[in-house]
């Protein structure tokens, strides 16, 4: 006896097989493409974008959505992440050693650093709040804060 193996799709399969074609797609041409109403589309949406598989963005108030490309995402933000360690390493390297020639102790020295950092960082936070924002995400103010401690590590 042979045994026939079937695949049972979702209509969030569909979606993702739709997402599969495209760059990107307003999410009402999505909704009736798998015709679907688009509350529901919406929905299936929502918490894609939360696990991170589908992204969202917003051109004036029309919504388009796009899939992840998880790992290509993952390698980029990496070496972003990496270089600016290494950059921010450098400038904190330089900064401790021109502490040191003007006999400022380390202790006051790791201070004023972290002085210095949140100071340039607070001239940054408008910029993180209207991005965060555009981004649809509303905790910006804790993403903000998880930010910084990550930033300085402190």
């Amino acid at each position: 006896m042979v045994v026939e193996e079937e695949i049972i799709t979702t209509n969030v399969d569909n979606l993702i097989n739709l997402l599969k074609g495209v760059d990107t797609i307003e999410l009402s041409a999505a909704a009736k493409k798998l015709g679907m109403p688009f509350s529901v589309v919406q929905s299936w949406v929502e918490f894609l974008v939360e696990e991170n598989i589908i992204g969202l963005e917003y051109k004036f108030t029309t919504p388009y959505i796009y899939l992840n490309k998880e790992k290509e995402q993952t390698k980029i933000e990496t070496i972003k992440k990496e270089s600016k360690n290494v950059a921010i390493h450098k400038l904190e390297t330089e900064f401790r050693r021109k502490a040191a020639e003007k006999k400022i102790s380390k202790e006051h020295a790791t201070n004023l650093w972290k002085n210095h950092v949140f100071q340039k960082m607070e001239k940054k936070k408008e910029f993180f709040v209207q991005e965060a924002r555009k981004k649809g995400l509303l905790n910006y103010e804790e993403l903000w804060e998880e930010y910084k401690i990550k930033l300085t590590n402190m």
